[in-house]
C-alpha cells in the first residue's frame, strides 16, 4: 500500500486551496490517500506551522509524507525542499517549517534535497504546483534523490528553540491551540529530565508542572504536552483568560539542579 500524504497548511477550509492540493496529488496517482493534518495554522505563522509538522510527524508511521505549506515567501527565490527525517518525509518551502522535524531526527537518518520549481508553476500557488506533486511522487514510491538535488540542511528558525539561561531555559509561546493552551518552544529535551520549579512570563508565573489538565484546578499550570513541549494551560478554558502568556511572549523556566 502506498504511503499517506498528510497536509499541513494555513489555507483554512473556506476556499478551494486545500482541495486543490488533493487534486494535484491525485493527478500524480489517484490511488493515494490524503489526510488533512490541519489547514488551521495561523496565516503565515512559521513557528506554529513547524509545531504542527512535528506533531504530525510524531503521530504517523515511518514512510508518511507530509506536504507542509505555510509560505509567505511564495514565488520568491526561497528554496523548495523535500526531507527525510528518520523515515518521515516532508515537502515544504525552506523557511523553517521543518525545523523541529529535522532537529529531532537522528543525524544519521536525515537527508535533504532541493526541489526544482517548474517554469509553468504559478508564482502564487507553489502548494499546488510544486509541493503537492513532489509529495505525491514520494508517497507513490519515488526515492528522495529522484525528487531533487542533495543539499545542505534546511533553514531552521532560532525562535523555534529555547536558550539556556542561569538556572533554567527561556523560550517563547510558539502556538496557541484550539483549547487555548499556550505551547512554548521549551521541549522535553531542553529540560533533560530536570524538574521544573516554575515558569514565568511578564505579569505571570506558575509553580511546578501538572501531570494532567484536570490536576490544574481553577488557575494556571505548566503541563508537558503530548508533542514534548511545555505548555501553560488552564482546565476547560483558554490560558489567556486567566492571564496566561500570549503568542510570542517569552516564557522563562526555572529548573532544579
Amino acid at each position: 500500500m502506498s504511503a499517506a500524504v498528510v497536509l499541513v497548511t494555513d489555507y483554512g477550509v473556506d476556499d478551494a486551496y486545500a482541495a486543490a492540493l488533493i487534486g494535484a496529488i491525485w493527478r500524480v496517482d489517484p490511488s493515494l490517500r490524503c489526510v488533512a493534518g490541519t489547514h488551521g495554522v495561523p496565516r503565515g505563522d512559521l513557528l506554529a506551522g513547524a509545531y504542527s509538522v512535528k506533531s504530525v510527524g510524531r503521530a504517523f508511521a515511518p514512510g508518511t509524507v507530509i506536504c507542509a505549506v505555510v509560505d509567505p515567501g511564495v514565488g520568491t527565490p526561497r528554496r523548495a525542499i523535500a526531507i527525510d527525517a528518520g523515515g518521515v518525509f516532508c515537502v515544504a518551502p525552506d523557511n523553517g517549517l521543518v525545523a523541529y522535524l529535522w532537529n529531532e531526527a537522528p543525524a544519521q537518518s536525515r537527508r535533504c534535497v532541493t526541489v526544482d520549481v517548474p517554469e509553468d508553476a504559478s508564482s502564487t500557488f507553489h502548494g499546488r504546483d510544486v509541493f503537492a506533486p513532489v509529495a505525491a511522487r514520494l508517497a507513490a514510491g519515488a526515492r528522495l534523490e529522484e525528487c531533487g538535488a542533495p543539499t545542505a540542511q534546511p533553514v531552521t528558525l532560532d525562535a523555534a528553540f529555547a536558550v539556556v539561561e542561569p538556572g533554567g531555559v527561556a523560550g517563547r509561546v510558539i502556538a496557541v491551540d484550539h483549547f487555548g493552551n499556550a505551547i512554548t518552544s521549551v521541549r522535553d529535551v531542553d529540560l533533560d529530565g530536570r524538574r521544573v520549579v516554575a515558569a514565568s512570563w511578564e505579569h505571570g508565573c506558575v509553580q511546578g508542572v501538572a501531570r494532567t489538565y484536570a490536576e490544574i484546578g481553577t488557575g494556571l499550570a505548566a503541563v508537558l504536552g503530548s508533542a514534548g513541549h511545555l505548555e501553560v494551560a488552564a482546565d476547560g478554558r483558554p490560558a489567556a483568560s486567566l492571564g496566561g502568556p500570549r503568542r510570542g511572549q517569552v516564557v522563562r523556566v526555572e529548573v532544579e539542579g
